[in-house]
């Protein structure tokens, strides 16, 4: 298998967690009848799941030390758990099974773009990173097509419950990220990982990559002690309050909601006295779903497969385009577009189907069209750009915060747009998204950089133009690589032995520097007195100098790209 096909098949992997959690989140919204056909039923269907969602990052941070592929197996766990609880049934076990599917939800937008960004090759790592957004709407348009099709709710828990299990056991042959075994000191077990993930990659190519990979983690630092470390960095502080705003801002944008409640959200607005007529809860719904012939809601589960597909369908093509068009212009015009669909679609609200239409409000149009914007560039962009602007040290940290920070969002929005749409209607709740949006995609314009097939180095370059020339961010560690030995005489690399030590920046950086310098001046010493540099066959090691990598700053080396 070629290294392209075995970077599919491990996001795939990877993100089948995702999946679940996509099948739950439509099964709460559309397909299960849970919450019943009260307004407060449904919000806390939502809210539940999203705020146990806190609990799991803490919990993911936890088994992500014990490996990658823990964690991921340890999330399936969660799913499995979630869906046997449902089979079990009761209002208890109901409850139950909404934490756990928040807990795994939690791990899920953590781990998927973490691990992508781990173990693929560098054109891989963007569109991987964000390959999470079509496997979580891949899910829950399942859902809305069972749902569609009527399928027994017992018969979807245990194809749900099936899949999560075959999961478990299936990720066992999966390797572990080459990543983590470096920086756990397994040099010989990252190589083999490698090898296999890259199937048969160049000499060279194979050098480069281990020798980016981050040095074994003496240190044992706590996830507190690396977001204090993180956040003590004027440069990495501000990569992670953008790359937070990217996330978080973009779950805020009001869409997420729209599919949340699909059909129940306008119900809601009914209870609170916003229509106050049968007939116009169900036009508004009717509208919402966008894809009706007729003005009269048949079949909310068929609606909501339509937006579903369309969903779907963009997020895929968000993948291509993530990496060809970038980060940034993505979340931009994304943005423009998503805010400018709701805006529409509140301006048309009033309109009725157009036979000129197919039978289709304009509005629904609208709607559709926002989004599908939200699922092109808004969904995807900001994880990969998020992923992008950290080296192995600082990523899982800061994915898992942002994480946690998006699981605030998610639940605030579930509560707060039917709220909004209870106290505006429903052209006020879509009129407030559309500002939100279009505020976001205006800040990301004067705030967000472009990171695509940048170091981090590269991005707090742009970031922090005033602190480009400072040791801090500029001098990167010695970095002791064993496969390339510079001769003392001349400036041709010898070839030789395997694995490698590299350095980090850390709170060690003045004394580490200093062993190195005198290191070196030993070596260069030794080679002098000897007079005949640095052979490769029969000559001593000592004779050779280690080539120090980014010495004096280069701003385009980073000792720990992945």
């Amino acid at each position: 298998m070629l290294g392209g096909d075995k970077c599919v098949c491990v996001v795939f992997a990877v993100n089948v967690p995702t999946v679940s959690f996509g099948l739950a989140l439509g099964w709460v919204s559309l397909a299960s009848g849970e919450s019943g056909d009260g307004a407060a039923g449904a919000v806390v269907a939502a809210v539940t799941t999203f705020a146990a969602s806190l609990l799991g990052v803490p919990l993911s941070a936890h088994a992500l030390t014990y490996g990658r592929k823990f964690a991921v197996i340890a999330t399936s766990a969660t799913f499995v758990a979630c869906w046997a609880l449902k089979l079990w049934g009761g209002a208890w076990c109901v409850l139950a099974a909404r934490v756990a599917a928040g807990l795994g939800a939690a791990a899920t937008w953590g781990q998927a773009p973490l691990l992508a960004q781990e173990m693929c090759s560098a054109g891989w790592r963007g569109a991987a990173a964000a390959a999470l957004v079509p496997a979580h709407n891949l899910g829950v348009l399942l859902m809305y097509l069972a749902a569609q099709a009527r399928l027994p709710h017992a018969t979807v828990l245990w194809w749900c419950l099936g899949l999560s299990v075959v999961h478990c056991f299936a990720f066992l042959l999966m390797p572990e990220s080459p990543a983590f075994l470096a920086a756990s000191g397994k040099l010989d077990d990252a190589e083999r990982a490698l090898r296999w993930l890259r199937g048969a990659p160049a000499a060279a190519t194979l050098r480069d990559e281990l020798a980016s990979l981050p040095a074994p983690d003496t240190d044992g630092s706590s996830w507190y002690a690396l977001a204090k470390d993180m956040m003590s960095d004027n440069c990495r502080r501000r990569a992670f309050l953008i790359g937070g705003f990217a996330v978080v801002g973009q779950e805020m944008c009001g869409v997420l909601a729209l599919l949340q409640y699909a059909e129940r959200v306008f119900l809601l607005v009914q209870d609170a006295g916003g229509d106050g007529t049968r007939s116009g809860t169900l036009a508004a719904i009717n509208v919402t779903l966008a894809v009706s012939a007729e003005p009269v809601l048949v079949s909310p589960a068929g609606h909501a497969v339509i937006l579903g597909a369309v969903q779907l369908a963009a997020s895929i093509a968000g993948l291509y385009l993530v990496e060809r068009l970038g980060r940034r212009p993505m979340i931009v015009w994304s943005g423009v577009t998503t805010g400018l669909g709701l805006a529409l679609g509140a301006a048309l609200l009033p309109l009725r189907p157009l036979a000129v239409l197919g039978g289709v409000a304009p509005a629904g149009l609208a709607l559709a069209a926002a989004v599908a914007a939200d699922s092109v560039g808004l969904q995807p962009a900001p994880y990969a750009l998020l992923a992008d602007m950290f080296n192995y040290k600082y990523r899982g940290c800061a994915v898992l915060l942002v994480t946690a920070a998006g699981c605030v969002a998610n639940a605030l929005e579930a509560a707060a747009f039917p709220l909004a749409a209870a106290l505006g209607g429903l052209r006020g709740a879509l009129a407030l998204a559309a500002a939100l949006t279009l505020a976001y995609a205006g800040a990301a314009h004067c705030l967000v950089p472009e990171t695509r097939r940048r170091t981090p180095l590269q991005i707090y370059a742009a970031l922090c133009p005033s602190n480009s020339d400072k040791q801090t961010h500029r001098r990167i560690l010695a970095r002791f690589n064993i496969f390339r030995l510079k001769d003392t005489t001349g400036n041709s690399s010898i070839e030789k032995g395997e694995g490698y030590m590299n350095g980090d920046i850390d709170s060690k950086v003045k004394k580490m520097n200093k062993e190195h310098d005198a290191n070196v001046k030993k070596v260069k010493e030794d080679a002098k007195a000897k007079g005949d540099g640095c052979g490769v066959a029969g000559r001593g090691a000592a004779d050779c100098v280690v080539s120090v990598l980014g010495a004096g700053g280069g701003a385009g080396a980073d000792s720990t790209d992945l």
